[in-house]
């Protein structure tokens, strides 16, 4: 009886605590994907363009399959005075993460 009364009493107190949780941070796995593959773009972009230095990246699509992924991001580079923007698409295998192609293209300004 003695040990019923404190299961009670512990779940009463922590009940509202464990609901709370967030299972092993679902957030932060997702969000170090991304940060992955936009470094990947980053430095793709910088084989290209070593001198240019990175003003601004953005995720502009991605697509999701069975056996390949692929993102696509723009990344704006500054080469002395010029100011450019590069389309860098990767494409993956999701389950490996094994890149397959990786394709920089300059945008038509």
């Amino acid at each position: 009886m003695k040990y019923r009364t404190i299961i009670i009493m512990l779940s009463l107190l922590l009940g509202p605590l464990l609901q709370n949780v967030k299972p092993a941070d679902a957030d932060s796995f997702t969000v170090a994907a991304a940060d992955q593959w936009e470094t990947r773009a980053v430095k793709e972009a910088k084989k290209r363009y070593p001198l240019a230095q990175v003003l601004f990246k953005q995720k502009v699509w991605d697509r999701h399959r069975d056996k390949e992924s692929v993102k696509q991001y723009h990344i704006t580079l500054k080469d002395n005075t010029k100011e450019f923007g590069v389309f860098v698409t990767i494409s993956y295998n999701p389950y490996s993460n094994k890149v397959n192609k990786v394709i920089v293209v300059e945008e038509y300004s």
